[in-house]
């Protein structure tokens, strides 16, 4: 499997990697602002989960998103 970069080109952490990803996290992945992602939650595009204040993706299924989870 490759690297995965963020929109700003940086290395990002592998899909394997069982972390679950913040907002900020997600945002700086997708290339969107942490309003953006959380608009996408609330529609269900993308599935998260809320614990206290927080929400948290799993690394995979964002990289699904853009097609980087094979």
């Amino acid at each position: 499997m490759g690297e995965m970069t963020t929109a700003a080109g940086d290395v990002a952490a592998p899909v394997g990697d069982l972390r679950p990803m913040r907002t900020r996290d997600v945002a700086e992945y997708l290339g969107l602002s942490e309003r953006q992602v959380l608009r996408m939650v609330h529609d269900g595009r993308i599935p998260a989960i809320k614990f206290g204040h927080n929400w948290f993706f799993s690394p995979r299924r964002v990289a699904g998103l853009v097609g980087m989870d094979r």
